[in-house]
């Protein structure tokens, strides 16, 4: 064996050795290579590094592992521990390529991928359409959820931009406005008041109403409305959905609440904003603000027009 190829220590080294440091994929690198070429010269050469930098890094591995990778003479052949740990190795370096490869793909928005929350249909599908007509080839995947299970969702990284109602920005995540659409209630067309301009809380005070899901905004808002004029929501109904508190509106089992914009165009039912509701309320495009630096979601918040 030519000097070149002998490893720091190797010769004395004993058959145990003692655990020094972490591995790192450099090193991970070096013992993969070392494997293949047979030597650390030739290793080395298909790394493009030094032969002490190889060296050093398959000292280190076999340190971090507590036994010897290689036998040395009359050339580098795998131990039976290095064998199976080859494996291993080979299989952990395959997935960093993988992500390195992902990670290229991300950096540019033209091929990137997208996952959206949203409890606004109304107010994100126009802007998706937009983007998606601007990036056709970005891969896009939608999740509907209310204010609180989307924050969830973002703070724990199952989406990457949610759209939802929110009273104000929500520390600590990023959040652009959207639109500031006002809390409305909800009723049958031809309602005696269905044809007023605005309508206080007081003047509901013991009609029926549908309310959505616990950690609904447009739940909280209207709870809110009432307790700031003393008053007490007569809850009929609790739902899931703002769909099916427009269904139970239509079937006429009490009156519901949803913020303008959301009802469409449904001839069945009538909206009526709030007046003197004790908070304002918008429509934010919310993700963390470290994803911000992912092209895909910088490029959608830019996309977002200026101003509610």
């Amino acid at each position: 064996m030519r000097d070149s190829d002998s490893i720091v220590n190797s010769s004395d080294q004993p058959t145990a050795l003692r655990r020094e440091g972490g591995i790192t994929l450099s090193s991970l690198r070096a013992f993969a290579a070392v494997a293949e070429a047979k030597s650390v010269s030739g290793a080395a050469r298909l790394l493009g590094v030094s032969q002490p930098s190889v060296s050093i890094q398959l000292a280190a591995l076999e340190q971090a592992c507590g036994v010897l990778l290689f036998r040395r003479k009359p050339q580098f052949v795998l131990t039976e521990v290095g064998q199976e740990l080859f494996v291993r190795a080979r299989l952990i370096l395959s997935r960093v390529s993988e992500f390195e490869a992902s990670a290229l793909e991300l950096r540019d928005v033209s091929r990137g991928r997208l996952s959206i929350g949203l409890s606004t249909p109304h107010v994100a599908m126009p802007l998706i359409a937009g983007f998606t007509a601007r990036y056709p080839a970005v891969s896009i995947t939608t999740k509907i959820g209310n204010t609180t299970t989307l924050l969830d969702d973002i703070a724990r990284c199952r989406i990457d931009i949610g759209m939802m109602t929110l009273t104000g920005p929500v520390a600590p995540f990023a959040c652009t406005l959207i639109a500031a659409p006002r809390l409305a209630v909800c009723l049958p067309s031809d309602d005696p008041m269905a044809a007023r301009p605005a309508v206080r809380a007081s003047e509901l005070a013991g009609r029926a109403f549908i309310l959505r899901e616990e950690g609904s905004l447009t739940r909280q808002v209207l709870e809110a409305a009432f307790i700031a004029e003393g008053l007490t929501l007569n809850v009929r109904l609790v739902l899931g959905s703002r769909e099916a508190m427009k269904e139970a509106v239509a079937a006429r089992l009490g009156l519901g609440a949803l913020f303008e914009g959301e009802a469409g165009h449904d001839t069945r039912l009538a909206i009526v904003p709030f007046v003197s509701l004790p908070c304002s309320t918008g429509v934010y495009a919310v993700s963390l603000k470290e994803s911000l630096e992912i092209p895909a979601v910088r490029a959608f918040v830019d996309h977002i027009p200026a101003g509610p």
